[in-house]
């Protein structure tokens, strides 16, 4: 019985990592996948950060709204490949391999395709609304913060 037991055991140990590796490998296919990449594109277009730039800082004068935009894309471009490792891993750590299969045939399809044409511009306006109220916010509670730690 022990014997047995041990048996199983150590088949559902081997068995783990091979598991993991399948996740790992799905949610790097997913992310790797045109419809992310393109998102991912689309989130870190120049276009994107100027609207960002321009919903935050709405009086900068234009040239040093350019200026200030080549080093956003710079830095951006620099990072992507940490948002994408990031990405992966959390993925990977969320959602098991039909979850993941699940997700690519959705955005595979004609209409998820479109839906996540869409998330950049949806974003976009969402965070054009909310930017204002958000720096606002973060106004008060820095002050706030700073009132409570003296």
């Amino acid at each position: 019985m022990i014997r047995i037991a041990s048996a199983a055991i150590l088949a559902v140990t081997l068995a783990l990592p091979a598991a993991a590796d399948e996740v790992q490998d799905a949610a790097e296919a997913f992310i790797n996948s045109p419809v992310q990449q393109k998102l991912l594109d689309d989130m870190l277009s120049p276009e994107v950060a100027m609207a960002q730039l321009q919903a935050m800082a709405p009086t900068m004068p234009p040239e040093v709204a350019e200026r200030v935009l080549e080093i956003v894309v710079d830095e951006m471009t620099a990072f992507r490949p940490q948002m994408e490792t990031a990405m992966i891993t959390a993925a990977a750590q969320s959602f098991t391999i039909e979850e993941i299969a699940a997700l690519n045939e959705f955005y595979s399809s004609p209409l998820g395709a479109s839906a996540m044409g869409k998330m950049t511009p949806y974003m976009q306006a969402a965070m054009g609304e909310m930017g204002p109220g958000m720096q606002a916010m973060q106004g008060r509670i820095m002050q706030r913060v700073q009132e409570e730690l003296q």
